[in-house]
């Protein structure tokens, strides 16, 4: 009988930690992280400077949590399905499918590329919170491949290629303003480099050739 008040209960906590998320992205954005408070982020979440700490210890992490996107629960939806199929390529699936659906969440998340030039005191937070997401990879990576996270290889590494594979199509989609529907492709094709072991492309390899004489 308490499942559903207790649904509720995370619920109404999801969208509080959403609001003042979004609340400092906004912030931030009009006026530089500098300049921001914690009151300030309050008032524009309306809610109060004690909910704020409650849920970020630091307007940095605020910041940050905006951008997310949403790896824990596509994370989630791979763990314990479709096991026979190889950790990246559903993670590929996932996430490009992800790109299609939410391109606005993800357009939000790659403002924060630009945020951390302008603002490097959220640098060590977006390491945190990259090194956090590779954990919470290679133990689903290593479920699946039967191996072993503190003595084998394979899973961090896996990893951490599937997180750059992400972050980097993210960010080059953003810095070249690029249309929605490009986003799911990059994303493919960064898995496909990754997943075919980082071949030398073609364009590159004719440039390094000498020319004819």
């Amino acid at each position: 009988m308490d499942d559903e008040p207790l649904g509720l209960r995370e619920l109404k906590k999801q969208m509080t930690r959403e609001a003042i998320a979004a609340a400092a992205l906004k912030l931030t954005l009009d006026k530089g992280l500098s300049d921001v408070t914690i009151d300030e982020i309050a008032r524009e979440a309306f809610v109060s400077p004690r909910t704020v700490s409650n849920y970020f210890p630091s307007k940095e992490e605020a910041v940050l949590a905006a951008g997310s996107i949403g790896a824990e629960q596509i994370l989630d939806e791979c763990d314990g399905s479709r096991s026979d199929e190889p950790p990246l390529k559903v993670l590929c699936e996932q996430l490009s499918e992800y790109a299609r659906e939410y391109p606005d969440h993800l357009r939000r998340a790659s403002q924060l590329a630009q945020l951390e030039e302008e603002n490097p005191s959220l640098r060590p937070y977006r390491i945190a919170q990259q090194v956090e997401l590779v954990q919470l990879l290679s133990e689903r990576i290593a479920v699946h491949t039967c191996t072993d996270v503190s003595t084998d290889l394979y899973p961090s590494l896996a990893a951490s290629g599937a997180v750059s594979a992400m972050v980097t199509s993210l960010a080059l989609w953003a810095r070249n303003d690029l249309p929605d529907e490009r986003l799911p492709t990059m994303i493919e094709d960064a898995f496909s480099i990754l997943i075919g072991g980082y071949p030398h492309p073609p364009a590159e390899a004719d440039k390094s050739r000498p020319a004819d004489d």
